[in-house]
C-alpha cells in the first residue's frame, strides 16, 4: 500500500505541476494508457492520481470519455478573478488582526527574499514565490475553512498566473505586487491592503484578457 501510496502521489505531483505551467494544456484528453507507459504504472495509480485532480478542479471526468484538462474560458478567467479578489480581500482583514510583526517578518523573509536578477528566473520560480505568499498569508486568516476553499481555487488560478508571466516577462519584479500588502499590513492599513489587493488582481486581469 505504502509504495502504491507513493506512486500516487508522485505521478499526481508531477501532472499537476505540468497542468500548473500549461504543459498540459487545458482541453488536453489525458489518456489512461499513454500516462501508464509514460510513468510505468498500473492504471489503478493513474487513476488514483487523476481523481485527486478532479477534486483540485484541474482535471474534469466525462463518462465515457475519460478525463481531460480543465479547459480555461472567458467566463473562467472572469470568474476566477472575481473570487480571488473576495477571499484575498477578506482573508487579508482576518490576518491583519491575528499576524503579529514576527510573522510579517518571516512572510516577507520567506515569500519576498530578492533572489538573482530577473532575467536569470524560470517562470516556475516566480509561480511558486507568489503561490507560497498568497497561501502564508491566506494561512495567517486563522480561519481553516476559508484557507481550504482558497487554496482549491488557486490551483486553478496558477495557470493564469503563469500565463500572464510568461506573455508579459517585463511587467514582474522579484516579489511583485507584495510590497504594497507587506508595507499595508506593518502599518495595519485594512483599506490600504485591500486597495493594493484590487488593483495587482484588475491589473493581472487586464492583462491575461487583452493578450
Amino acid at each position: 500500500m505504502g509504495n502504491r501510496t507513493t506512486l500516487r502521489q508522485r505521478i499526481y505531483e508531477q501532472l499537476k505541476a505540468e497542468i500548473m505551467n500549461c504543459s498540459l494544456a487545458p482541453g488536453l484528453v489525458l489518456s489512461e494508457n499513454r500516462l501508464s507507459n509514460r510513468f510505468r504504472a498500473s492504471k489503478t495509480p493513474i487513476r488514483e492520481a487523476l481523481t485527486s485532480l478532479v477534486q483540485d478542479r484541474l482535471v474534469e471526468y466525462f463518462p465515457n470519455r475519460g478525463f481531460m484538462v480543465t479547459s480555461i474560458s472567458v467566463a473562467d478567467i472572469q470568474e476566477i478573478f472575481d473570487a480571488r479578489l473576495f477571499f484575498e480581500a477578506g482573508l487579508y482583514r482576518l490576518a491583519l488582526r491575528h499576524m503579529p510583526d514576527a510573522e510579517i517578518d518571516n512572510l516577507e523573509n520567506e515569500c519576498c527574499a530578492r533572489g538573482p536578477r530577473q532575467h536569470e528566473q524560470k517562470p516556475e520560480a516566480f509561480l511558486q514565490s507568489n503561490l507560497k505568499f498568497h497561501l502564508t498569508l491566506a494561512r495567517a486568516a486563522r480561519n481553516h475553512r476559508l484557507f481550504w476553499y482558497y487554496e482549491i481555487l488557486m490551483n486553478e488560478a496558477q495557470r493564469l498566473f503563469y500565463m500572464d508571466l510568461t506573455r508579459h516577462p517585463d511587467e514582474f519584479q522579484w516579489a511583485h505586487g507584495h510590497d504594497r500588502i507587506l508595507r499595508a499590513l506593518r502599518s495595519r492599513d485594512e483599506n490600504g491592503g485591500v486597495i493594493a489587493i484590487r488593483e495587482a488582481l484588475e491589473g493581472a486581469r487586464r492583462r491575461i484578457l487583452d493578450a
